[in-house]
Order: C-alpha cells, then sequence, then structure tokens
C-alpha cells in the first residue's frame, strides 16, 4: 500500500517504522524541517517539508495515488482539513487522530474520514492494522451521533455576509471547516471572505446547532 502520512511526532515515527518493517510504501509530511530530517535519516523515507492543509503539498505527496492518508497533528482543525482536501484529491481512504468532538457515520463521510483515532487509544500498531487491513475495524475508535455538518447556504441578509473568517465568533463546540465558492471546495484562512452564494460547512454539536445557524443565517 501506498500510504501519506500528516505529522512527525511521535505516534508519525512509529507508525511509519511499523509501516516500512511490512514493506509498504510510505511518504510523511510535517511543517517542522527538523522532524522531517530526523524521520528521513533514520527511516530511510521521502519526508515532505510542508503544511499538509495546504493542497499543493498534498500533490506534490502524490496524495491521488494514496491508498490511505492518516492525519496525526494536534490540532483538530488541522486534522479535519487534511482529510477533505485529502478525498477530494483522490486518496482512498482517510484516518484522523480526533480529540474533542464526537461524531456519528454522516459527519465521518462529509468530513472525508473513514477513521476516527482517539488521542487516548492511539497506539501504532493498532492505526497499522486499521489502515491496513480493511476487514478489522474496531468502534473504540469510531464515536456516533454527537455532531452533525451543516451547509448553509450565504444570502443577502446573512449576518456573517461580507467577513473575514477570523472575525466570526461560533460557540464553543463549533467551527468552520471549509466552503464552496463559485461551485470549488476551498479551505479557508482567516482572511478569507464570506460572499453571497457561497455555501460553508459547518460542524457543530448536536445541542448548539440551531444556536449557531440563527447566528450565521
Amino acid at each position: 500500500m501506498y500510504i501519506v502520512i500528516i505529522g512527525a511526532g511521535n505516534l508519525g515515527y512509529y507508525l511509519s517504522q511499523l509501516l516500512l518493517e511490512e514493506e509498504h510504501d510510505v511518504v510523511i509530511v510535517d511543517r517542522a524541517e527538523e522532524k522531517c530530517r530526523r524521520i528521513a535519516r533514520d527511516l530511510d523515507i521521502v519526508a515532505t517539508v510542508g503544511d499538509g492543509t495546504d493542497p499543493a503539498v498534498l500533490e506534490k505527496a502524490n496524495i491521488k495515488e494514496a491508498d490511505a492518508v492518516v492525519a496525526l497533528t494536534g490540532q483538530d482543525e488541522t486534522n479535519m482539513v487534511v482529510s477533505l482536501l485529502a478525498k477530494e484529491l483522490g486518496a482512498k481512504q482517510v484516518a484522523a487522530r480526533i480529540s474533542r468532538i464526537e461524531y456519528d457515520e454522516k459527519v465521518l463521510k462529509k468530513l472525508g474520514i473513514d477513521i476516527v483515532i482517539h488521542p487516548e487509544a492511539a497506539a501504532a500498531g493498532y492505526i497499522e492494522e486499521l489502515i491496513t487491513k480493511p476487514g478489522v475495524l474496531d468502534l473504540a475508535f469510531i464515536s456516533r451521533g454527537e455532531a452533525e455538518i451543516m451547509e448553509i447556504a450565504i444570502k443577502k441578509k446573512s449576518k456573517i455576509l461580507g467577513k473575514k473568517i477570523g472575525e466570526i465568533e461560533l460557540p464553543t463546540g463549533s467551527a468552520i471547516v471549509a466552503l464552496y465558492h463559485q461551485g470549488n471546495l476551498v479551505i479557508p484562512s482567516k482572511e478569507t471572505l464570506i460572499d453571497e452564494k457561497d455555501k460553508i460547512l459547518v460542524l457543530a454539536k448536536r445541542e448548539i446547532s440551531e444556536k449557531v445557524e440563527k447566528m450565521i443565517d
């Protein structure tokens, strides 16, 4: 299998080591040049210095040919964005380390995530089993029913029309994870402006979803 790992921390390091021992092809991506140098030197693999939320970096890692992408950064938001992009760019399977919000299967599908890895349960050997043997899926890694993805169309009277993403204050337990602008998926930065006719994808806990919608609509 060809596997791309985003995040060259300890977990990414040991997972890469296990996958190489099983003769899989592995590429790792991390922002930290020092981590990339270390893992490339120790394991003799391709380590790309770059932001895993940058489509150009993922394309350089040949993400469209990936049998699996594993997002293991320390930030939930980063791992969710990586997952969205990876599926958009053609990755067959995506696993992501997520710590704060519980998800049901519909939410996972919309985010492009096939397997959720909880940090407290994360072990390199277990993750290796999950991504290389599709029939092995422990439900301990999957949480259900506590959150949803809302797709909200921006209209002339929308409260966030014309605002930058960084200026929008949503309740704790919710986040804008992507938007569709002129039919194209955009992973927003803090400077991204909300335009009329955009559609935004908001991840929110079910108990606050109505409140979030009222703050936007």
